[in-house]
């Protein structure tokens, strides 16, 4: 991921970093446990869901509060002040309102961080091994973001289930977007 970023990868989390607020976290899919860390550092109550359980090990290896579940299969996320997602939403471009329901019900605020300027549609090695960085238990997710379909999508969803949206930065090839109740 260091290579894809080009030596940026960790900057990528501290635009969101900054966008916490509340004493708990819920983050899904959080693979690296950059904003764990974060949290640890300024008392705040991190919960983080993923499937993969090399992540899920490595969190619980540094005494986190990780478990091992796909987001699909839960009734409800555990409840939090701030709900995040970092790099993974296009895993679920096809069940997005189901997920938004969740994070909604979870957290008043949801903090996504996207990419939409993707490697993975480079032809060549770096759009094979950007490719490859994104299977999650050997499934495919060849679906990618730009800007204009996720604030597309975004917009969507808001209308339908009553939140509001704002682009708050961007950060070399990620968006950062908050989602208020």
């Amino acid at each position: 991921m260091s290579l894809l970023y080009k030596g940026n990868y960790y900057k990528r989390f501290k635009p969101v970093a900054d966008q916490i607020s509340g004493k708990r976290v819920t983050e899904i899919c959080f693979g690296d446990i950059v904003i764990a860390e974060y949290c640890k550092s300024k008392s705040i109550e991190w919960t983080g869901i993923d499937i993969n359980d090399t992540f899920v090990k490595n969190a619980q290896k540094q005494g986190l509060n990780a478990q091992k579940q796909d987001i699909l299969d839960l009734n409800e996320l555990p409840a939090a002040d701030t709900c995040i997602i970092c790099g993974s939403l296009y895993h679920f471009n096809n069940q997005l309102e189901s997920l938004f329901v969740k994070m909604l019900a979870c957290a008043p605020k949801i903090i996504i961080s996207e990419p939409i300027n993707n490697l993975s549609t480079n032809k060549g090695i770096i759009g094979k091994l950007a490719k490859a960085s994104a299977n999650v238990n050997g499934k495919k997710h060849d679906f990618r973001f730009t800007q204009e379909s996720l604030l597309l999508a975004l917009t969507e969803l808001s209308n339908k289930l009553k939140f509001e949206f704002s682009v708050v930065g961007q950060l070399n090839k990620d968006i950062i977007i908050v989602i208020k109740k």
